[in-house]
C-alpha cells in the first residue's frame, strides 16, 4: 500500500480505480499561410468562437447549477469575445501570416505567461482560464469536441497534471465521482466547480503521476487530503465502513437546517461563514447561516490586470449585500501587501511580507486605494446590512487612523447625494499579539471585533503555518494563543462589544466547546463545516462555562490537551 499526500478541493472519501488522462497541450505545425489565404484563417478562427460559444451554450442549458456557479462557466465567453483577444489573435494572422492554429497558440501563450509570470496565485488561477479557452479553440480548430475518454465508468477515478473548468464541467455530467490533481489551487475557478458540482478531489498530490499506475485501486480521502494505492484488505473494509457512516452522518447533518444554532441551555451562537470569492454566495445561501462574518476582498483585485474601479467593486459588494439582506455581510478590507502588487504598479518585493507593508498599512500607505473601496463599500451598504473591518491592526490608533479616512469617505458621499448607512459598524481584526494586549483599548472605540486566529498564532508563536520544517511549531491551541484570546473575550465584554471568531479554530470541531466555555458567542466559519459546527453548539451546555472558568491557561500544553482530549471530547463527538 501506498500513502501519498495533497490539498483537499472537496471533502469526502470515495473507492475507485485509477485512470490517467494526459491532456498534453496540442502540438501546433508551424508554418506561414500565403497573403491570399488570410481571410479563409480569420474565418477559420471566427468559425472556432462560434464552436466554442455553442459548446458552453450546450454546457449552461444542461448544468443544474446555480446561476453564481453557472457564472463561472458563461464568464468564458467574456475570454471568448474579448475584442483585444480578438484582433492580437487576427493581427497575428494578418501581419506574420500564421494561421488560425499557430495565431491562437501564441496568443493565448503570451497571455498565460504574463499572468503567471506575476508570480501571484490569483494571477496564477486566471492564468488557467485563458489557457482553458485557448485550448477549446485549438480543439475546435482542429476538429476535436472533447479531449475526454468516452464511457467513463463512475467508479473510475481521473487523474490529471492539471484540470480546467470545462473539464470539470464534462466530468460531472459523466457521472464521476472524484478526481485527482498533480497541481491545482483551492481557489481556483476549476475548484470552485467542483464543489459546486460535488465532486471529491484532491490537488498537489506528491509523486501522483509517477506512483500511481491505471487501474490501481484507490482510496481517496478528500477529508483528510490522503490518497491510499492498492490498499490491504483491512484498510479497504476500514474505509468501506467509514464511506457508509460518511453518508449517514451527512444525512443526518443536513436534517439540522431548519434548527437553531443554540446551546443545550438555550444560549444562542451566532454561526456566520466565511468567503473568499463571490461565486460562494450560493453555496452559503443554502446554509441559512445567519450572515458573513468574512469576506476576503483580496480576490477582486488580483483576479485582473488593473485595480478595480469604485463602480466595480460597488457592484459586487451590493449583489452580494443585497442578496444575503438582512443578514449581516462583514467585509474586510484589502489584505495583502505591495508585494502582491507589484504587478499593477503598487509596492515593491519584501524580504519579509508577512511583517512587512500589508493589510490597513498598505491602505493607509495608498489612500486612493483604500478610498475607492471604502467609497465603494459605503454606497453598497444601503442595500443591506454591511459591516466592514479592519485587518492587521496593531493598536487602536491604527484604528483611529483607518476610521479617519473612512469618515472623510462619509463626508464625500453625503456631499454628492449618494445614498449610504449612515451607522455602518466598524471593526478591528485582533490577529497580532500586540491588538490582543491592546484588546481593552480596541473594544471600547470599536463596534465589533473578530480574532483571526490563523495568524493569531503564526504571530504569537513565530511560525510560518506554510513552512513545512517548522509547522510542528504552529499549535493553534498554544496557552500563550489561549491567553492572548481570553483577554480579548474580557475587554469585550467589559465593554459589551460583539466578538467573533473567524479563523482556522471557528471550523475545528475540537476547539468548539472550549471557544464557548471561553465566552465566544459568535463564530464564523467555513461553509463545508458549517453544519458539524452547529451540531456541536447544540452539544454544548453551561456546565463548559464552568469547566473552563475553573482552568488556568497559565499552564504547560501538555494541560491544555488533556483538557481538549479529555475533558471537552464528549462535546465535539457527534
Amino acid at each position: 500500500m501506498i500513502r501519498l499526500s495533497g490539498n483537499s478541493i472537496n471533502n469526502g472519501l470515495f473507492i475507485g480505480r485509477a485512470l490517467h488522462i494526459v491532456m498534453e497541450e496540442r502540438d501546433v505545425e508551424r508554418y506561414l499561410v500565403t497573403s491570399e489565404a488570410v481571410d479563409g484563417e480569420i474565418k477559420r478562427f471566427r468559425d472556432a468562437i462560434a464552436a466554442v460559444d455553442a459548446e458552453i451554450g450546450k454546457e449552461l442549458r444542461q448544468s443544474s447549477l446555480n446561476s453564481s456557479d453557472a457564472g463561472i462557466i458563461a464568464s468564458h465567453r467574456d475570454i471568448l469575445h474579448d475584442p483585444e483577444i480578438y484582433n492580437l489573435v487576427t493581427g497575428n494572422i494578418k501581419e506574420k501570416l500564421h494561421h488560425a492554429g499557430l495565431a491562437v497558440q501564441d496568443s493565448f501563450r503570451t497571455i498565460v505567461q504574463q499572468f503567471e509570470s506575476m508570480r501571484v496565485e490569483a494571477f496564477a488561477l486566471k492564468a488557467m482560464d485563458y489557457r482553458d479557452i485557448g485550448t477549446r479553440l485549438l480543439n475546435a480548430l482542429s476538429g476535436i469536441t472533447s479531449a475526454l475518454p468516452e464511457n467513463l465508468e463512475y467508479d473510475q477515478v481521473p487523474i490529471f497534471k492539471d484540470i480546467t473548468p470545462s473539464l470539470v464541467s464534462k466530468l460531472a455530467h459523466t457521472g464521476i465521482g472524484a478526481y485527482l490533481c498533480a497541481k491545482g489551487s483551492y481557489n481556483s475557478h476549476a475548484s470552485i466547480l467542483s464543489r459546486a458540482f460535488g465532486l471529491i478531489a484532491i490537488a498537489n498530490v506528491q509523486h501522483l503521476l509517477s506512483e500511481v499506475k491505471d487501474d490501481d485501486l484507490l482510496i481517496v480521502d478528500g477529508d483528510e487530503g490522503k490518497l491510499l494505492v492498492n490498499p490491504d484488505e483491512e484498510t479497504l473494509e476500514y474505509y468501506a465502513q467509514k464511506v457508509q457512516v460518511e453518508d449517514l452522518l451527512r444525512q443526518k447533518l443536513e436534517k439540522l437546517k431548519a434548527s437553531l444554532s443554540q446551546t443545550a441551555d438555550g444560549q444562542t451562537i451566532t454561526l456566520f461563514t466565511n468567503i473568499g470569492l463571490p461565486e460562494e454566495l450560493e453555496v452559503i445561501s443554502n446554509l441559512d447561516c445567519d450572515g458573513i462574518g468574512l469576506f476576503r476582498t483580496e480576490f477582486l483585485y488580483i483576479s485582473q490586470q488593473n485595480l478595480p474601479s469604485e463602480d466595480e467593486q460597488f457592484e459586487i459588494y451590493r449583489q452580494i449585500t443585497e442578496r444575503l439582506a438582512p443578514a449581516t455581510v462583514t467585509i474586510r478590507t484589502f489584505d495583502l501587501g505591495g508585494d502582491k502588487l507589484a504587478p499593477l504598479g503598487l509596492g515593491s518585493a519584501e524580504d519579509n511580507p508577512y511583517l512587512g507593508n500589508r493589510g490597513i498599512r498598505f491602505s493607509l500607505a495608498h489612500h486612493e486605494v483604500f478610498r475607492t473601496q471604502l467609497r465603494a463599500i459605503l454606497r453598497a451598504s444601503a442595500y443591506g446590512n454591511i459591516r466592514l473591518m479592519f485587518p492587521m491592526i496593531i493598536d487602536v490608533d491604527d484604528f483611529l487612523e483607518a476610521k479617519h479616512v473612512f469618515n472623510h469617505c462619509q463626508e464625500e458621499l453625503y456631499s454628492q447625494g449618494i445614498a449610504f448607512d449612515v451607522s455602518i459598524p466598524l471593526g478591528a481584526m485582533v490577529e497580532i499579539p500586540s491588538a490582543a494586549l491592546g484588546a481593552d483599548a480596541l473594544a471600547k472605540e470599536c463596534d465589533f471585533l473578530s480574532i483571526g486566529t490563523n495568524d493569531l498564532v503564526q504571530y504569537t508563536l513565530a511560525v510560518d503555518r506554510n513552512n513545512e520544517n517548522v509547522i510542528r511549531y504552529y499549535i493553534q491551541h498554544h496557552p500563550a494563543v489561549l491567553n492572548l484570546i481570553r483577554q480579548t473575550v474580557l475587554s469585550a465584554s467589559k465593554y459589551n462589544t460583539s466578538l467573533s471568531v473567524c479563523g482556522e479554530m471557528a471550523s475545528n470541531p475540537m476547539y468548539i466547546p472550549l471557544l464557548i466555555g471561553m465566552g465566544i458567542k459568535e463564530l464564523s466559519v467555513n461553509p463545508a463545516s458549517y453544519f458539524t459546527v452547529k451540531a456541536i453548539v447544540q452539544n454544548c451546555d453551561d456546565n463548559l462555562t464552568s469547566i473552563i472558568s475553573r482552568f488556568n491557561f497559565s499552564c504547560s500544553l501538555r494541560e491544555v490537551e488533556q483538557l481538549i482530549y479529555k475533558e471537552l471530547k464528549p462535546y465535539y463527538q457527534i
